[in-house]
């Protein structure tokens, strides 16, 4: 392991989750009261964040909204309007890598727990992938 992975594992708080089958969009602002949403890519999943690839630049300390959308045999999650706070940022030539921490989540509220209950599905989906 290279020092700057070491590094990169310590200021993890929790376990990343692959986020291969999570559909996640970003909500842009249009005008006064238009919005309209754009899909980008989640790499990977937490109950308190999530990595994603987008087209659109992001900078440190921005405030985005999220919306995610878990579709399975048994049924679906669908979260929406999640608010996040862009904590670091990567450009991968066209992409904009960014590590987003949640914000303005109550604990106990039903939004902590469907991140939670996500975090959960997609932990158990690569555990069986990881068995495959």
């Amino acid at each position: 392991m290279t020092p700057s992975t070491a590094t990169q594992m310590e200021r993890r708080r929790v376990r990343r989750i692959p986020a291969i089958e999570l559909q996640t969009n970003i909500r842009e602002k249009k005008g006064l009261f238009g919005e309209t949403w754009s899909e980008v890519r989640a790499m990977d999943f937490t109950h308190s964040g999530v990595c994603i690839d987008s087209d659109r630049p992001l900078n440190v300390g921005q405030i985005i909204t999220l919306s995610f959308y878990l579709k399975m045999e048994i049924g679906e999650i669908k979260l929406e309007k999640v608010q996040g706070e862009v904590k670091h940022v990567k450009f991968l030539g066209s992409l904009c890598r960014c590590g987003v921490e949640f914000s303005g989540i109550r604990a106990g509220s039903e939004q902590e727990a469907q991140l939670t209950r996500l975090e959960s599905l997609l932990s158990r989906h690569q555990s069986v992938v990881d068995r495959i």
